[in-house]
């Protein structure tokens, strides 16, 4: 399973990146993705930058290039460095509605959150509470009610996302190496 990291923000957007600085002088902006990986911003007309303490600011996307796992934009409105400047350490976020659909096996982040996860025997183990990125590969946190958290390797080998179907909600099947799941208890 592949889990393209997008955070929960607010009602229909979440967020896919954030700006770590201005680039150049014609207020040009670097954004890298949450969690490794990639960021894509083809396609995307809109983005929504959210500061600490503001509610999202639509910004309308004038042009996008990648930089390595970087991509650098131009925002209307935004016209020099010390516009730029301004939005460093903003959140980026897209509308949920504008997220392109993902092939067979991979999911986008917010859509895991608060899923149970049951082992291969159908028990609940806990609910999906985080995604933290590594070098080698993101990890799943599993929390599990009584304050433990569960860590399990993002791999396919590992956990399969189950569909909803009439009599029972969406969950994450998991399926890791023997012992991994007493090592985090």
């Amino acid at each position: 399973m592949k889990i393209h990291a997008t955070g929960p923000l607010r009602a229909g957007l979440v967020a896919i990146g954030k700006i770590v600085k201005p680039q150049g002088i014609k207020g040009e902006l670097k954004i890298v993705p949450l969690a490794g990986g990639s960021l894509a911003l083809k396609g995307y007309r809109q983005l929504f930058l959210l500061a600490a303490a503001e509610g999202p600011r639509a910004y309308e996307l004038l042009a996008s290039r990648s930089s390595g796992e970087a991509v650098i934009v131009r925002l209307a409105g935004v016209d020099d460095r010390d516009g730029a400047e301004t939005l460093r350490g903003c959140l980026v976020a897209v509308a949920i509605s504008q997220l392109p659909p993902l092939p067979a096996g991979e999911v986008y982040w917010h859509q895991l959150l608060g899923l149970a996860a049951r082992d291969g025997e159908g028990r609940e183990i806990g609910r999906v509470s985080g995604l933290l990125p590594t070098a080698a590969r993101a990890i799943l946190v599993i929390s599990d009610g009584d304050g433990r958290e569960i860590l399990v390797p993002v791999h396919e080998e590992f956990m399969r996302l189950q569909a909803a179907t009439a009599v029972e909600e969406a969950f994450l099947l998991l399926t890791p190496p023997p012992g991994l799941l007493e090592l985090n208890g």
